[in-house]
């Protein structure tokens, strides 16, 4: 097993952190009504493009090498530790949240909704909800549990997944190279970027919705874009090709005029996300910043700012390398998860005067991320991580017995 990367734990924990202020902030309280709601939509549009970049990064440096060198065994292993990671906390939350769903639907006397909650329901345990359009009753079937949707995210980390084992196969036993992974992440950013533009085409949503349906809810160009696996594939393949970099950067020495070049950008990268967060409130760029632009620029300034916050001997690096950075990495996933379920009982009513009850608001934001903290941590301890060992300790009695 190779070692941890540190800064990439503790990034991931901070994607989840993303998510979690984006969701505080816009539907735990009534902050999209004021200046600030161009930035904090833009977190969730960050944490989710950082957690897939980071989860191609982490598949392919953890496993590439693995499937290259012993591709029965290699392929066996990802497939079990992929299952131990992720299948055993998202069915617990699937089911939670779907008796949660029917004992709402019974308690209203919503028939209708309980049957869409029933028919979806293996979709969700499977996890491939996010895989394909479809739209039952005016709901779209990756967002149809109401509560469970965030599980959406899972679907599509699943269905990346099933495409890295054949890539790694065809990739063969070569060494990583500088210049291949340089043209996947090029490669990748720029399809993510043609995708986005094909989304935002009225005639493609047209076609989609007259065929296919159109939900309430969700709309055709928001699962396209933020949704869809077959979109969001080239952001995991922009953290294999950074990954690629890195192993061969690590493996051979490089010029010092490449590794300048390297920096420049990941620092421009990083400049990038910084002052996307202003666009709307302190200056106004939409070419650069709003609308199918940012998912665009955080696709393409995203795996390079990851590089540079993983090199071995940096400022960043170290940073975090800090436990606490590290453990809230470590239980992100449980964070992920949990915090959904939470926000909505310290929600805060659409008609308060925000400015009138500063105390009141800050209090329910230091008790939800306490809560949330504390609970994510106890489910990780619990229920995540001895889940994992578990399917784990499976996989390698079966490799005994073969």
């Amino acid at each position: 097993m190779r070692p941890t990367i540190h800064p990439l734990t503790s990034l991931r924990g901070i994607a989840a952190l993303l998510i979690v202020i984006n969701h505080m902030t816009l539907l735990m309280l009534p902050l999209g009504v004021t200046a600030a709601k161009p930035a904090l939509i833009k977190t969730g549009i960050l944490g989710m493009t950082t957690f897939f970049v980071l989860s191609g990064f982490v598949m392919y440096y953890n496993y590439a090498h693995r499937i290259s060198a012993n591709r029965s065994e290699g392929v066996l292993h990802f497939i079990f530790a992929r299952i131990a990671r992720l299948y055993p906390l998202m069915i617990a939350y699937v089911l939670v949240n779907f008796a949660l769903n029917m004992a709402r639907s019974v308690a209203s006397g919503d028939a209708s909704s309980a049957s869409l909650y029933v028919t979806t329901l293996p979709i969700y345990l499977v996890g491939m909800q996010s895989w394909f359009y479809a739209v039952i009753n005016g709901v779209n079937v990756t967002a149809s549990q109401y509560f469970g949707n965030p599980a959406w995210s899972v679907s599509a980390e699943l269905f990346f997944y099933v495409l890295f084992i054949p890539l790694i196969l065809a990739r063969g036993n070569s060494t990583p190279s500088l210049s291949r992974g340089l043209l996947i992440v090029i490669a990748s950013i720029a399809a993510r970027g043609l995708f986005v533009i094909v989304s935002d085409s009225g005639t493609v949503q047209h076609w989609i919705a007259t065929r296919l349906g159109e939900s309430r809810s969700l709309s055709v160009y928001s699962w396209l874009v933020y949704y869809c696996p077959y979109g969001r594939c080239f952001e995991f393949f922009a953290g294999m090709g950074i990954a690629e970099i890195w192993l061969a950067r690590r493996q051979r020495s490089v010029s010092i005029h490449a590794d300048r070049l390297g920096l420049l950008i990941g620092m421009s990268s990083l400049l990038y996300i910084a002052v996307s967060f202003l666009s709307e409130i302190g200056i106004s760029a939409p070419l650069l910043f709003e609308g199918t632009a940012i998912h665009f620029g955080y696709a393409a300034s995203v795996p390079p700012a990851i590089y540079l916050l993983s090199r071995e001997r940096g400022l960043a690096a170290k940073i975090l390398s800090f436990a606490p950075f590290m453990l809230v990495g470590e239980i992100s996933y449980s964070l992920y998860f949990v915090h959904t379920d939470l926000f909505p009982l310290f929600t805060v009513s659409p008609d308060t005067d925000i400015s009138k009850h500063v105390p009141m608001i800050v209090g329910r934001c230091i008790a939800f991320l306490a809560v949330t903290l504390m609970l994510s941590a106890l489910i990780y301890r619990t229920l995540e991580k001895p889940a994992r060992a578990a399917v784990l300790r499976m996989f390698m009695r079966s490799g005994t017995t073969a």
